[in-house]
């Protein structure tokens, strides 16, 4: 849990640093050495003490409230995952109720067969891909499941493979780093979820060491929770091809993981992807 006190330190400073006092009503101090909000600023807006305040932000408070997060929330314009990221760190019953799933089970396995021709990808909170169905290689243009174990994995195939890059419309370099940022945002929030999970740190490590895009947004507190999307996808075989990913959570024994299942806006889009299957 003292770790976990570090954890929501850091981050309470982080985001209190981004934020402008213009952004909350407050004038900006003629002199100042602090950038964004000073403690007392956010003890304030929060209804707390400054006293408590720095104490939460020095990483030696227990016991947080849920309204005192709350009121932390609002005052450091926190949206839903930020919020829910803070949450899981304060929160003292067992965050990871599930193991990250590591295996794909015969029950899953059969579903994903049968959902062809959707396009559809099992993975973990480490961003490793369990699985992949036909139709998603089909889309891919290779055989995921025949990539070392090693790359089997979301950010690493985002930060290494052209394939995989032209796939998911990665054109730019500016492109590209938007994506590791958003996937470093996933990977805090799992590990707020999963804090004993010691693959999932080494994993954080071993990105933090690639790639300074990583490293900037791991230690600038990025937080991004899973979430449905919209996006154009580079099918390897139709071209352009716009789908709506729905995420489906998975539960195995201890086990969880998610599965992405992609949708194209359009019957005639389904259309050209069954037909790759008739």
């Amino acid at each position: 849990m003292v770790d976990n006190q570090r954890l929501i330190g850091e981050f309470l400073r982080a985001k209190r640093e981004q934020i402008a006092p213009a952004m909350v009503g407050l004038p900006q101090p003629k002199r100042s050495r602090t950038r964004g909000l000073r403690r007392e600023d956010v003890a304030e807006l929060s209804g707390i003490s400054t006293v408590w305040y720095s104490k939460i932000e020095r990483g030696q408070a227990a016991g947080i409230s849920p309204q005192v997060l709350s009121a932390l929330s609002q005052a450091l314009q926190l949206n839903p995952s930020e919020h829910e990221y803070l949450s899981n760190l304060c929160s003292l019953r067992n965050p990871c109720a599930h193991k990250v799933c590591q295996q794909l089970v015969p029950e899953t396995k059969q579903l994903m067969r049968q959902l062809t021709p959707l396009p559809a990808l099992l993975i973990n909170a480490r961003l490793d891909i369990i699985a992949t169905n036909e139709a998603f290689d089909v889309m891919a243009g290779l055989a995921v499941a025949q990539l070392p174990a090693q790359e089997r994995n979301y950010l690493y195939l985002t930060m290494n493979h052209k394939l995989w890059q032209q796939m998911v419309s990665i054109q730019t370099e500016a492109q590209l780093n938007q994506q590791i940022k958003r996937m470093a945002g996933f990977l805090r929030d799992s590990l707020a979820k999963y804090p004993a999970d010691e693959a999932l740190k080494k994993k954080v490590e071993y990105f933090r060491a690639s790639s300074a895009v990583f490293e900037s947004a791991w230690t600038g507190n990025n937080v991004l929770a899973p979430e449905d999307l919209c996006f154009t996808h580079q099918h390897a075989l139709l071209g352009p091809i716009t789908l709506i990913k729905k995420i489906w959570w998975n539960f195995s024994g201890d086990s969880s993981s998610r599965l992405n299942l992609y949708h194209p806006q359009t019957e005639h889009d389904f259309q050209r992807l069954a037909k790759l299957f008739q």
